[in-house]
């Protein structure tokens, strides 16, 4: 059964935590979810496209029984940016908005021990690609922990790297126990262009020094499943026997 346009925005508001921005595609509207059923339009990009989006997506949000607030939008000159300024801002109104996201009990999920969370595969989905082909999509979730009333609050990737930052994403933890090893844990670290080098010139005899293990990253590392993001990666890794605390 092929979905309609309908269906696709129901998926993405579902998912819309409360207070998370969604921006569709190409049409310069910002939106936040501020309720079980309600969204406000924040911005809207001041050109005749986005004005004729604006109209269309209110039809289809309503369309689809959710509320749409535009009494606070504002407009938006952007055609003075270039696209990576563009994109600069966009990022820097997604942070924004994540310094505010909070848990059940209020606490501020930027609070949390973000550095300590989980990523866990959720399956496989099928999506509909932009030429009308199916395809089976990973499914991943951000397993985090409230330090104040201890809920689970899973997070989309995207949403946590917003929370967690740069770093959060270029370095990646997990236990894993190897056939005929004790149980390990390890930290996969990717490498910038400059560490490359440096290590392929410890290993070719040019510097001093222990190399640190390197490698290309694929879908599994000692059997365990990446995720996506850590994947096609070049990676130091660092591991720890769990039984002992010492580092290999």
């Amino acid at each position: 059964m092929t979905e309609t346009p309908e269906d696709n925005a129901l998926t993405i508001l579902e998912r819309l935590r409360e207070g998370g921005l969604w921006q569709p595609a190409g049409l310069g509207l910002s939106y936040i979810r501020t309720g079980e059923k309600s969204i406000s339009l924040i911005t809207q990009e001041n050109n005749p496209t986005s004005a004729q989006a604006r109209i269309r997506m209110r039809l289809l949000i309503e369309g689809v029984g959710w509320q749409v607030d535009e009494s606070e939008a504002q407009l938006k000159d952007v055609q003075h940016l270039s696209p990576q300024q563009q994109h600069m801002q966009e990022m820097m109104m997604r942070q924004e908005m994540a310094q505010n996201w909070k848990c059940n009990c209020g606490t501020p999920l930027s609070a949390f021990p973000l550095e300590e969370a989980r990523w866990n595969f959720d399956g496989q989905e099928e999506m509909i690609l932009p030429t009308g082909e199916k395809e089976l999509v990973e499914q991943w979730s951000v397993i985090t922990q409230c330090p104040v009333c201890e809920t689970i609050v899973p997070l989309e990737p995207y949403d946590y790297g917003l929370l967690a930052g740069d770093d959060a994403m270029t370095t990646y933890s997990f236990t894993a126990n190897p056939i005929g090893h004790q149980e390990y844990r390890y930290t996969l670290t990717a490498l910038s262009r400059p560490e490359i080098i440096a290590f392929m010139d410890m290993n070719n005899g040019d510097a001093d020094g222990d190399a640190p293990n390197m490698f290309v990253t694929g879908t599994f590392h000692n059997g365990h499943m990446l995720p996506p993001h850590v994947r096609g990666a070049v990676v130091s890794v660092t591991e720890w026997q769990i039984a002992t605390g010492e580092e290999e």
